[in-house]
C-alpha cells in the first residue's frame, strides 16, 4: 500500500517526485525499513537519497520478478 503520495508537474521525474514524497512525509514514514519500486527507480543516487531520508533500503523488482510472485501466489505457494 502506498504510504506517500505526491503529484508533480510533467518536467519532475518519477525519481525526483519519489524523493520529494518521502521528504515532505518523512515524519509518517519511520518506521518504514525498505522501499519496493519498479526498474524505473534504479541508480544509487535515488537508494542514497532514501537511505539518507529514511535510512531505509531499496529493492527494485524486475518485470519477471512480479509475474514469478503472482504465479507463486496464484499457486498458493
Amino acid at each position: 500500500m502506498p504510504h506517500a503520495v505526491a503529484v508533480t508537474t510533467a518536467e519532475v521525474t518519477d525519481r525526483n517526485g519519489a524523493v520529494q514524497a518521502i521528504e515532505r512525509c518523512k515524519s509518517n514514514l519511520e518506521l518504514v525499513e525498505s522501499v519496493l519500486v519498479d526498474g524505473g527507480y534504479t541508480g544509487q543516487p535515488f537508494a542514497d537519497s532514501v537511505m539518507e531520508q529514511l535510512k531505509a533500503t531499496v529493492q527494485v523488482v524486475k518485470r519477471n520478478d512480479c509475474i514469478r510472485l503472482s504465479c507463486c501466489r496464484n499457486a498458493g505457494l
